[in-house]
């Protein structure tokens, strides 16, 4: 098992030395102000020797301004920086760090890699794929991708503090972190002051793909412990969890569609 290639959000710098007994030690560091749907972020200085920046939201005009005085004055233990908002690219292009684009549910087929490729190091490649297709793209691109094998999926995000109105319009106690269900399809809910996130239930798991001979291979540890990360690594876990698309295609034919 590749542990030394992983790279994993953290929730507590308390869990870094029972992430090493792991093999684990590539760590992502989720910047304060700067992402949705964590609960613990750390400030910059916070960040150990060779850690990442995490960033998952998109920003907005001050955010971006914000960003970059904090990259301005980058501590030279960084080693690189993950993100999803394609205009962090310019803020960054000059830094000799490590850059690694997470696009969520885009990053879907080998063309459009390869052109985000020309401005970044790495792209974490999405798990809305089938195991077949990531294994084309990952051989097709000789070591430059980073495989999501591990964590909650985030299905989508809104600026909108949606539980909090909930709460309000219905005059009910405030309650976050919350699971609520639609037809067949559940979802954690999370609310911070920069919006409302929906992860995807239950827990994805991709950790057949740790076979692949990918650079690195990513997982997002939210609401996860260092306990439930071993658990799942050794096959021992109780956590519910799927294998999300690995082995259900997501192209349709639609009805009328003429045959080539």
């Amino acid at each position: 098992m590749k542990n030394k290639d992983i790279i994993i959000t953290i929730n507590s710098l308390n869990d870094i030395e029972k992430l090493e007994k792991l093999g684990i030690k590539k760590y992502a560091y989720p910047l304060k102000e700067f992402c949705v749907g964590i609960p613990n972020t750390f400030l910059i200085s916070e960040i150990k020797n060779d850690g990442y920046i995490y960033l998952n939201r998109i920003l907005d005009n001050d955010g971006i301004d914000k960003l970059r005085s904090l990259l301005k004055d980058l501590p030279l233990n960084i080693r690189g920086i993950i993100f999803d908002d394609l205009g962090i690219i310019e803020l960054v292009k000059d830094l000799k760090i490590e850059k690694i684009l997470y696009l969520s549910h885009f990053n879907t087929n080998l063309e459009s890699i390869k052109i985000y490729l020309n401005y970044v190091d790495n792209v974490i490649i999405s798990t809305d794929i089938t195991e077949e297709e990531t294994k084309y793209i990952n051989n097709a691109l000789n070591g430059k991708l980073t495989v999501f094998v591990l964590g909650y999926v985030m299905a989508m995000y809104s600026r909108r503090y949606l539980i909090d109105n909930y709460s309000k319009f219905h005059n009910l106690p405030y309650k976050n972190n919350l699971v609520i269900e639609n037809t067949n399809h559940k979802f954690l809910v999370y609310e911070n002051e920069f919006g409302t996130c929906f992860y995807h239930l239950p827990l994805y798991n991709g950790l057949k793909l740790l076979n692949l001979n990918a650079k690195n291979y990513f997982i997002n540890a939210v609401f996860l412990s260092v306990e439930d990360i071993k658990d799942l690594l050794e096959g021992t876990s109780n956590i519910e969890y799927d294998e999300g698309f690995l082995n259900t295609e997501t192209t349709f034919k639609l009805k009328g569609d003429i045959d080539d």
